[in-house]
């Protein structure tokens, strides 16, 4: 086998786990499924209710795997990019950024208990009784 080709195989098996479960959008109980465009607005600040209930969207933090993948499958960018996107939006008073949590149990928690919640774990962590909004 050649070398390159060899090292494209040993890369793809290395990363096949982190990529296998995938990123789970949750919300809390009273929220419904939600499409990909649905999400790209929330997480970008473009709307912040649904069917008359103020949404609060929360991210994790920059440097979680979670989030790389969150925003690369959900808002087809990078972290460099969403965060810049954010810098200008609260520069011109057009919003401010989700508040970051550290943990999926954060997260969890959090969502859990507070209505209009939307956030957002790996797949692996999701537990029973969760509201799955969507999930890549």
């Amino acid at each position: 086998m050649k070398p390159g080709l060899l090292a494209a195989v040993l890369f793809l098996l290395a990363s096949a786990p982190a990529l296998a479960d995938g990123v789970a959008v949750i919300g809390s109980p009273d929220l419904p499924k939600l499409d990909n465009a649905t999400i790209q607005k929330l997480f970008t600040g473009r709307i912040v209710e649904l069917n008359g209930t103020r949404v609060t969207v929360v991210n994790a933090a920059p440097g979680h795997a979670v989030r790389t993948r969150f925003l690369a499958a959900f808002l087809n960018q990078g972290d460099e990019k969403y965060i810049a996107y954010w810098t200008v939006r609260k520069f011109i008073g057009k919003g401010q950024p989700p508040a970051e949590l550290d943990s999926a149990a954060a997260v969890i928690r959090f969502v859990q208990s507070t209505p209009g919640a939307i956030g957002y774990i790996d797949a692996a962590d999701l537990t029973p009784g969760l509201n799955v909004l969507n999930r890549k």
